[in-house]
C-alpha cells in the first residue's frame, strides 16, 4: 500500500474530509501491514545454492529491513559484504559509513556459536555493509568479515540482520 503525504496545514475549525481520513487510515495500515519480499544483490558474497529470506516495510521515507542468508555448499565470502537496499532506495545524505543503522548476527551452525555485527551504509548510498563487532581492551569497534572471519563459513551458517534507515 503506497504511503501518502498527510495533510499538515490544519487550522481551527477545519473539518477532515472522508478522503483525508481514509489516507490517514491507509498510512497507519502501511506501518503495520505486510512486509514486501526482496532479494538483495550481494558484493563479495557468492550466494550460490544458499537461500535468502529478506523483506522490508516502507512507510514514507522510513524503511525497516530484515536480511537472512543461509549458506549452501557453494556460498562463499570473498571480502567485506555489501548488499543492495530494497526498492531501489538510497540513504538520506547525512549518513556516513560509520553510522550504525542496525544489528547483524553471524551463526556458525556446526559449532552452535554466534557473533554480533553491525549494519552501516556502504560507500555508495544504494548499499549497506555488514561488519563484525570487535573489541580491544577499551572500546568496541568494527572489522570486515571474510572467508575465515569470524570463522570459516560452511553449509547452514547464517547471516541475519535487521536495520532501519531514512531514504533520500
Amino acid at each position: 500500500m503506497p504511503w501518502t503525504t498527510p495533510k499538515t496545514d490544519f487550522a481551527p475549525g477545519n473539518v477532515l474530509t472522508a478522503a483525508q481520513m481514509n489516507a490517514i487510515g491507509e498510512n497507519l495500515n502501511a506501518i503495520g501491514g505486510a512486509w514486501t519480499a526482496y532479494t538483495p544483490t550481494w558484493t563479495n558474497i557468492t550466494v550460490g545454492n544458499g537461500t535468502q529470506d529478506s523483506a522490508y516495510l516502507n512507510a514514507g521515507k522510513l524503511y525497516l529491513v530484515r536480511i537472512k542468508l543461509t549458506f549452501g555448499s557453494t556460498t562463499s565470502v570473498s571480502g567485506l559484504p555489501e548488499f543492495t537496499l530494497p526498492n531501489s532506495a538510497t540513504y538520506e545524505g547525512s549518513y556516513s559509513v560509520f553510522t550504525p543503522v542496525g544489528l547483524a548476527t553471524f551463526y556458525d551452525d556446526s559449532a552452535g556459536a554466534g557473533r554480533a555485527g553491525t549494519i552501516t551504509p556502504a560507500t555508495t548510498t544504494t548499499r549497506a555493509r555488514i561488519l563484525i563487532n570487535t573489541a580491544d581492551t577499551t572500546y568496541v569497534g568494527f572489522a570486515a568479515i571474510s572467508s575465515t572471519a569470524p570463522w570459516t563459513w560452511t553449509t547452514s551458517d547464517r547471516i541475519e540482520a535487521q536495520f532501519m534507515f531514512e531514504a533520500a
